[in-house]
């Protein structure tokens, strides 16, 4: 973070400076480290005192203040003997801050993307090839972890610094109106929606409603900006009208599709399921190879391609930017446990849509395909019907067997049933889950197996990874 001044934060933010005594020792020249949770507090930092539908951060003041706090903003007075700055909402008080620190960056150029897959991993790429095209200690900021909705997307423009050129963010929601606001702060140079899947439905009420929030991203483009639209993608016509009429630069890519601006061509793919194709742009092309699997991060790489050209990158830079990508961990790595034994850890995130790219995936290796399966989140009225999606696409793909574990699998389980005479087993929790494989995996040890795993966030199916790799098979 760029250092400020406590004045500073309080012009930033709209609220006013209080309880500062310069002759005690009470206040911090310049603050240069922001905490919103107690549980990190830096010695020095600024603790914003936020509050939600089930906490409030005011009731940890003192807490921080002991843990080394040197100052705060907060929304009432309280017992606090350090300087604070009062507001009206403290969590609008975190964006502004934000978007204040974007500002004063000299030559910064921000990428935004938002979708309902893909997200982390084009990031990721796009962060790879900015750090070819400027290989320089702290060039390129991007978001870590989750941190993508609107209190982790001001946290990871307080991160910006005065050496970084290139700020890649990532813009989660699920509600409506979220994208609006986090974008109006990010204000990117160029924005990308890389698909709209069935996903977040308990939010948004159906996928319209979700095109309609993802699109929400355009709004904070100006018209030096570009948007990147996903020709492959439902709703690609309908963002490329609302780029048209803002006047704002318009790349398009696509795997197939050769009108779009950025496309595939002589594609194909390891026995790794790792791709190889050339991308054309123009009248140019050059040859990619990933490190990483499956059909849709051909997808992936060229919605990172079409954001580096628009932010300067030329093709080469782009090609060894890609190369360089290491694992991400979660999703859809390829792991060789042994020679009869590979596993796809894909266990970052779930929605119906990469379930089936997954399976995809795990349907073009030979030998027995397991499928591991947890809940889907946030799917609200289309709960039954997005799992039992899954449960039909895997028996089509004749995967040979279906673990399925938690409560909503269960239509995952009953309809594949229906439909396959393969194996199928359901499990209520992952400690009996992981008893069946034990003996599976024993009895299996000479066969040649290809498992997935596969789930959403909050059902932890890392651990399953985990377990599997540590069983002594082989």
């Amino acid at each position: 973070m760029i250092s400020l001044s406590l004045e500073e934060i309080a012009l930033a933010t709209g609220g006013e400076l209080r309880n500062v005594d310069t002759s005690n020792n009470n206040f911090p020249d310049h603050i240069t480290t922001v905490c919103t949770d107690t549980r990190h507090i830096a010695e020095g930092c600024l603790f914003i005192a936020l509050k939600g539908e089930n906490f409030d951060a005011h009731q940890f003041l003192l807490e921080a203040q002991k843990l080394g706090a040197t100052a705060f903003i907060v929304e009432q007075e309280g017992n606090i003997e350090l300087p604070y700055v009062v507001v009206n909402n403290t969590r609008t008080a975190l964006g502004q801050l934000g978007a204040y620190v974007k500002a004063k960056i000299k030559n910064l150029k921000c990428a935004a993307i938002t979708g309902s897959n893909g997200k982390t991993t084009t990031k990721e790429m796009l962060s790879a090839i900015l750090s070819v095209h400027c290989p320089v200690d702290g060039a390129v900021l991007s978001t870590a972890g989750n941190f993508n909705n609107d209190i982790g997307l001001p946290l990871t423009l307080l991160r910006l610094t005065e050496q970084t050129r290139f700020a890649v963010v990532e813009l989660g929601a699920n509600h409506q109106g979220e994208i609006a606001y986090t974008s109006a702060l990010a204000k990117p140079d160029v924005a990308l929606i890389n698909n709209v899947m069935p996903a977040h439905l308990e939010g948004f009420g159906s996928i319209e409603g979700v095109a309609q929030a993802k699109g929400e991203i355009w709004s904070s483009l100006e018209a030096s900006a570009t948007g990147v639209v996903n020709l492959d993608a439902k709703f690609s016509q309908t963002y490329i009208n609302q780029l048209k009429k803002q006047q704002t630069s318009i790349l398009t890519f696509s795997q197939t599709d050769n009108s779009a601006s950025v496309f595939a061509t002589e594609l194909e793919f390891d026995p790794l399921g790792r791709a190889r194709f050339t991308l054309n742009y123009e009248q140019q092309q050059i040859s990619i190879c990933l490190n990483i699997a499956g059909q849709h991060n051909v997808s992936n790489a060229l919605a990172a391609a079409s954001m580096a050209i628009a932010l300067g990158c030329d093709l080469n830079v782009i090609s060894k930017g890609l190369a360089s990508l290491e694992l991400v961990a979660g999703r859809v790595n390829s792991l060789s446990i042994n020679d009869n034994l590979m596993l796809i850890d894909d266990s970052y995130n779930a929605n119906s849509a990469s379930l089936k790219a997954a399976i995809d995936l795990l349907a073009q290796n030979s030998g027995e395909t397991v499928l591991i399966f947890s809940d889907m989140g946030e799917l609200g009225q289309y709960n039954e019907q997005e799992h039992r999606i899954v449960g039909q696409y895997a028996a089509e793909q004749q995967i040979t067997v279906l673990l399925t574990v938690g409560q909503s699998t269960a239509f995952t389980h009953e309809t594949f049933k229906s439909l396959s005479s393969h194996t199928c087993l359901h499990f209520d929790d992952k400690k009996v889950l992981k008893a069946h494989l034990h003996t599976y995996l024993q009895n299996k040890r000479n066969e040649k197996l290809t498992i997935l795993v596969k789930g959403s966030r909050s059902t932890k199916m890392e651990e399953i990874v985990a377990y599997i790799k540590q069983q002594k098979i082989g």
